[in-house]
């Protein structure tokens, strides 16, 4: 692992993030025991930032503690896609038929400026940006139906898939991420609560299918994947 330098943004921050990225990376390999000495000595730092960084870590599932060994690192599993991914359909669908049916001009403005950002981001090949605005642009959509339980529910959910380093970049472009919201926006300036809920459930399916087969190296096992029943939506709100 490359050692870190103090001198940049808050110790703790990188820490997390260089050994989020030497997980996803593989050079912490899943199934593997390590020591917090061994980890801080890789990156030149002292234990308590790398101790901070893998107690994160733990509660995304990405890392378990074993008592007098160790931190062992866990292998991703599909039923964790799965059971993240049938969540978010559960909450971002009926979310996304709210915004179009609540969402005032005030709220519908930083949603169409998120997505402007990640336009650009496409342009200048800025994974990390689009992604932040991506996660913006869905929780703007969430907090416009007005139920912040949700909302915080699916920024968990979304930061369990982020530590897991869990990405469709590998195998769509940003353009073909954009584009799918894009068609989301479009159906909640037009006021289609139906039309918002499908297309919000369309870009839910086929990134849960591409993760599926991302991670099992199977396109079966992606195009296997069913999302939960959602409830008819109807026009009484």
């Amino acid at each position: 692992m490359e050692q870190i330098s103090t001198d940049q943004t808050s110790l703790a921050a990188q820490t997390f993030e260089a050994v989020r990225r030497a997980i996803v990376s593989g050079e912490l390999a899943p199934g593997t025991l390590h020591s917090v000495v061994e980890i801080a000595a890789q990156l030149g730092v002292s234990r308590t930032p790398v101790r901070e960084a893998l107690l994160q870590l733990a509660t995304h599932g990405v890392v378990r503690f074993e008592r007098s060994r160790g931190v062992r690192i866990l292998q991703i599993a599909t039923r964790d896609i799965e059971e993240i991914y049938s969540l978010r359909f559960l909450l971002e669908v009926p979310s996304a038929y709210r915004a179009a049916t609540m969402m005032t001009d005030a709220q519908m403005a930083p949603i169409s400026k998120a997505l402007e950002r990640m336009r650009q981001a496409c342009e200048t090949g800025d994974e990390r940006l689009f992604q932040e605005e991506d996660v913006k642009f869905h929780e703007l959509i969430l907090d416009a139906a007005g139920n912040t339980r949700v909302t915080q529910s699916v920024a968990t959910m979304r930061a369990q898939m982020s530590a897991r380093g869990l990405s469709t970049t590998k195998t769509r472009t940003l353009w073909d991420i954009w584009r799918v919201h894009e068609r989301i926006l479009e159906r909640i300036q037009a006021r289609d609560d139906q039309g918002a809920a499908q297309a919000m459930r369309d870009h839910l399916l086929e990134t849960t299918r591409l993760l599926l087969t991302q991670s099992t190296g199977d396109p079966e096992a992606g195009a296997a994947f069913t999302p939960p029943v959602l409830p008819v939506f109807t026009d009484d709100h």
